[in-house]
């Protein structure tokens, strides 16, 4: 219980629960207040009814899905502003420039990114440009990015995750002209089989007309052609729609570096004087990434479009461990250049390493967020040097890769 200004005693409340109130006003929604601080929606909703209890009062309303804040709520609202706008700027004072120390520079990586991210760290600390700052490193999942950012607790957070998926227009498209052709052609056929019934046998005359369609009609078919001409039509039309909205994303999408996959194939399985491909994997032991990873996902995909079928597959956390397993000969592995190189490094001659060409999505994107900062201040020049040696450790990285590429 705290002590009030007349003597009384008055429940506590925790600051981790006026985050979490914080966090769902701004936006919105339990879930997205959730991912927001980088916890679960259950944390949430007890962390709330336990704020609620200590309060003795209801904070949210649900109106048509939606939370919004009672009049309650509303009323802590500005303090609430005020506060966690003042834990920012104290945070600030604390530990940024004129500090009185040398200001830390703090970096976030997921966590594959966390070999990788030595020798851009290097890179870092030689640049006399930088030498005022303190560059650290912190590994975060990619969930947890954003609010980092938000809260100004790191410079700069990257992560590498599979492209977004297609949204398949182009084959919608091509469905609708098939159903235009289709409906052409029957139109022509049924022209070319209608004759002209010559001559004052009218007996003949209903027979033709009963049996040959006439000029414009279709025969009979187990399907509507204009039905799927529209739906395929509107099909195209929905995608195109979409397209023009990922295009849109896209535009908005922070900035992305694409690297290529490696197939790792332990040196002693014999490949008898013929080509390493995709195909090799077939009734061969494989390791794979958890499919709740983006790059899992896009490994297990690739596999599923090349019909190639491992004959068993083991499943590790990350990509580090998928390949220093593939070291040991037991089974190949298919991770991200930057994890693969550290392996092939330290393999010795135990590994085969083979870049797979990045057509159809068969890459992955190195992305960075960055706080927002106005050209000319000096958080902004510092952004402009991290993404410029980040640049130069993927080119440098990239420029090891073995020449060979996969064939096909």
């Amino acid at each position: 219980m705290a002590q009030s200004d007349t003597g009384t005693r008055e429940p506590g409340i925790r600051l981790r629960q006026l985050e979490m109130l914080w966090a769902v006003i701004e936006c919105g929604s339990m879930k997205g207040g959730a991912a927001q601080l980088g916890i679960s929606v259950p944390v949430v909703s007890r962390g709330l009814a336990q704020l609620e209890q200590t309060l003795g009062y209801s904070l949210f309303l649900r109106e048509g899905g939606k939370l919004v804040p009672t009049p309650e709520a509303e009323r802590l609202t500005p303090s609430l502003a005020r506060m966690f706008s003042a834990q920012s700027e104290l945070r600030r004072l604390a530990f940024g420039p004129g500090s009185g120390k040398r200001p830390r520079l703090v970096l976030a990586v997921t966590p594959g990114l966390e070999a990788f991210s030595a020798g851009w760290l290097t890179r870092i600390a030689a640049s006399e440009a930088l030498s005022e700052w303190l560059p650290s490193l912190e590994v975060l999942e990619v969930s947890q990015h954003d609010l980092a950012i938000r809260e100004g607790r790191v410079a700069m957070a990257v992560s590498l995750e599979a492209p977004p998926e297609p949204q398949g227009g182009k084959r919608a498209k091509t469905a609708a002209a098939r159903a235009r052709e289709l409906k052409a052609s029957l139109r022509q056929r049924a022209r070319e089989e209608t004759t002209l019934i010559e001559g004052d046998d009218d007996e003949a005359k209903p027979t033709a007309k009963a049996v040959m369609p006439e000029l414009g009609d279709t025969p009979e078919l187990p399907f509507d052609v204009e039905d799927d001409a529209h739906n395929a039509e509107g099909t195209a039309s929905r995608s195109g729609t979409s397209e023009e909205a990922s295009d849109e994303a896209q535009a908005e999408a922070p900035p992305a570096l694409k690297l290529p996959l490696m197939l790792l194939w332990p040196s002693r399985w014999p490949l008898l004087d013929k080509p390493l491909t995709l195909a090799r994997l077939n009734e061969r032991p494989f390791i794979d990434l958890p499919e709740t990873s983006s790059q899992g996902r896009l490994i297990r995909g690739l596999l599923k479009r090349e019909r190639v079928t491992p004959a068993s597959l083991l499943e590790v956390a990350t990509p580090a461990s998928a390949g220093r397993l593939a070291r040991t000969g037991s089974a190949a592995t298919i991770i991200d250049a930057l994890s693969a190189l550290q392996v092939l490094e330290d393999a010795r001659g135990d590994l085969i390493g083979l870049p797979l060409s990045m057509r159809s999505e068969r890459y992955l994107e190195l992305k960075w967020q960055l706080p927002t900062a106005e050209e000319g201040e000096s958080l902004h020049v510092v952004q402009a040097l991290l993404i410029s040696l980040l640049e130069e450790e993927v080119a440098a990285s990239l420029a090891r890769l073995p020449l060979a590429d996969e064939e096909g």
